[in-house]
């Protein structure tokens, strides 16, 4: 491990941590210094530390946080991040509403202090930052890295005191600007620029204007050489449980049962909560009983339809290391199981999404990536997540809930991979024959809510206000188009009051006993 000190931008020292020799850097350009200290050593840890935080770096965790080549770890001491909190006008995935309290996926990197292995540095263009400052060659090589298989993290454990704050720190416009036509397409700078002059009141003209001297840049890492194998203590392969909610589709299901049988990792048990809202009915699974199965099958029968209160009532019967929350209307190979479970022994993750494909679909085959959402029908957890967690009830019969889930996740201080090349054939089943349409509370309401309110209740659990802004406007603009009401000023006057009325509605949700 080789740490590199700086202060004011400049490099104050950088040894070998372990020997603490110090090496000869043969310049102070702290930019310089990264890149050249990334090209003389293979294979190695690159820490960075701001001077006055020398005393409080925490090395005995960074086996636990740099445990595979491909991490990228910085915690911020400061208030604000390098690339401001209007960066949430632009993005909308759960990377930049960082909680700081735990190990947290993020592309938002800071240089108090922070690490990344010379080889991964290796894969980025020295020349493509030669103008920039360091902290905006971190929080770039994050991004672009994320997109591609670099894992990012806020990790407080970094510092023995992750309290202490260098000095203040005002985000420049100019860079955010900057960094967004960058790293994003061209239309939001412009976007960026309206919801800054909407919402602050702002008329930010010479960032603006300033950010046309930037190109995008689509350099793409590759990372594909670099051997993953984690030092995490994970269990590759031991039990597992599946859970399926499923409601009308016995032959579906029955075809999910047959592909579980053929798995080379057969489940441990196979929790089925069987849904139907007529009173009196009774199941249709016959085959449950009067065929035999190489895993045990715990079938519960209510009376009672939602996903959500399915979910937890099957995760409530988990008894085996990993469970696999599996749709009733997805066909698989037979090894998809085995696949999984390696890709994430390999990786240290707890947490992994499927994909999960229709049959029009074109599969992109993609390194394993930090996954921005969470798919409660084609995604593996482990035993440890699942018993801390359960699915928000408030957003049955909504939208958000496995979104949502996800955040939940992360907020423990976990993450949640995207394994591609471990694929589901989605059918998308038709509807079953008794499936009643749900009566939401708001549906006789004379303004009707916009977005659904439990997309807002998503959006307010989860979401930063910049993030909510930015979302405001992009439903407002796409909306336009999608209905009759072409005069822009009674159309905008009715979406603010269809705004209001899903905020309403969203928190009479948030604040439910349900």
């Amino acid at each position: 491990m080789i740490v590199i000190l700086h202060k004011d931008n400049k490099v104050v020292n950088v040894f070998d941590y372990n020997s603490k020799e110090e090496i000869q850097a043969g310049s102070r350009n702290l930019f310089e210094v990264f890149f050249d200290i990334g090209k003389r050593y293979e294979n190695t840890l690159i820490v960075w530390c701001h001077d006055d935080l020398k005393d409080y770096i925490n090395e005995s965790e960074f086996n636990n946080i740099f445990h595979h080549k491909l991490i990228m770890a910085s915690f911020n001491t400061k208030d604000s991040y390098y690339i401001g909190k209007r960066i949430g006008y632009v993005e909308s995935s759960p990377f930049i509403n960082v909680n700081k309290k735990v190990t947290y996926p993020t592309w938002l990197m800071s240089s108090c202090i922070g690490g990344v292995n010379s080889d991964v540095l290796s894969s980025y263009n020295k020349n493509d930052y030669k103008s920039e400052t360091f902290s905006y060659v971190l929080n770039s090589i994050a991004k672009r890295g994320m997109n591609n298989g670099l894992f990012c993290y806020s990790s407080p454990k970094l510092l023995i005191n992750n309290k202490i704050a260098p000095k203040p720190f005002k985000p420049s416009k100019y860079v955010l600007f900057r960094f967004i036509k960058a790293h994003y397409k061209s239309r939001w700078t412009f976007l960026t620029f309206f919801n800054c002059l909407v919402y602050e009141k702002r008329l930010l003209v010479l960032p603006f204007l300033r950010s046309f001297f930037t190109s995008r840049k689509d350099y793409k890492p590759n990372f594909e050489d670099l051997k993953i194998v984690t030092s995490k203590s994970i269990s590759t392969i031991n039990s597992i449980d599946v859970i399926i909610p499923t409601i009308g589709r016995k032959q579906y299901l029955y075809d999910v049962l047959k592909d579980l049988a053929n798995q080379t990792v057969v489940p441990k048990n196979v929790i089925i909560v069987e849904q139907n809202p007529d009173k009196g009915s009774k199941s249709k699974l016959d085959y449950l009983q009067n065929q035999s199965w190489p895993f045990l099958i715990k079938h519960t029968f209510i009376n009672k339809t939602g996903a959500c209160n399915a979910r937890n009532m099957a995760l409530q019967q988990i008894e085996s290391d990993w469970i696999f929350m599996a749709d009733d209307d997805i066909r698989f190979e037979k090894n998809i199981l085995e696949n999984a479970l390696k890709e994430m022994a390999s990786y240290g993750l707890k947490a992994a999404t499927l994909s999960c494909m229709r049959k029009e679909d074109k599969i992109i085959e993609k390194p394993t990536l930090q996954w921005n959402t969470f798919g409660s029908g084609c995604s593996i957890i482990s035993k440890s997540i699942a018993e801390q967690i359960r699915f928000d009830i408030a957003f049955e019969n909504g939208f958000g809930e496995d979104g949502d889930y996800g955040m939940q996740i992360r907020n423990l201080g976990e993450d949640i991979g995207y394994i591609s090349k471990c694929s589901l054939l989605h059918l998308k089943a038709p509807l079953g024959g008794f499936r009643t349409e749900v009566i939401q509370p708001w549906q006789d309401d004379e303004i009707q809510p916009k977005p659904s309110p439990t997309i807002m209740l998503f959006n307010l659990k989860n979401q930063t206000k910049k993030q909510i802004l930015g979302y405001k406007t992009i439903l407002f603009i796409k909306f336009f188009n999608r209905q009759k009401n072409k005069k822009m000023f009674s159309y905008f006057v009715n979406m603010r009051k269809r705004w209001k009325k899903s905020m309403y509605w969203a928190n009479k949700l948030k604040n439910s006993d349900s």
